[in-house]
């Protein structure tokens, strides 16, 4: 069964809802999770080099700052449920060190925003990515929007 239950999450509401999701999983399975933040370079995200971003340094910092609130947030969930959690902070392509640390856990619990067309095309899907690659069942959980009458 799954013993060991990996969520990422990037802070977003979609990856906050999986993170719920995923938490409450591992309670009803008596399971321990890992909630990972990857903090990817901002180079990567803008195809240009460090050397043309004047605030390169500071902008860096920010995103681990927001990826440590993240993992403070899903933690924080996690000890309200009881559930046994590690946090992981890490750097790199986000796809390529989920698949990585997947290989470690029994099953991945990931959100997604369901991006389609030109948004997909431009902004990618980290999600996509994992499940195409990952050598582990993936749950994906996507949030739902409020219905408007």
């Amino acid at each position: 069964m799954y013993n060991r239950i990996l969520i990422p999450t990037d802070g977003s509401a979609p990856s906050e809802a999986a993170v719920k999701a995923g938490l409450e999983l591992a309670k009803s399975l008596g399971a321990e999770a890992t909630l990972l933040y990857v903090v990817e370079p901002v180079v990567a995200r803008m195809l240009i080099g460090p050397e043309t971003i004047p605030y390169y340094p500071e902008l860096s910092r920010d995103l681990e700052v927001a990826g440590k609130q993240a993992l403070e947030r899903a933690e924080g969930f996690a000890q309200y449920l009881g559930v046994p959690v590690r946090t992981e902070l890490k750097q790199g392509n986000a796809a390529q060190v989920i698949v990585e640390e997947a290989a470690l856990h029994d099953l991945v619990v990931m959100g997604t925003h369901g991006r389609s067309g030109l948004d997909r095309l431009l902004l990618g899907s980290v999600t996509q990515k994992v499940l195409q690659r990952c050598p582990r069942p993936v749950l994906v959980v996507r949030l739902s929007e409020p219905h408007h009458p």
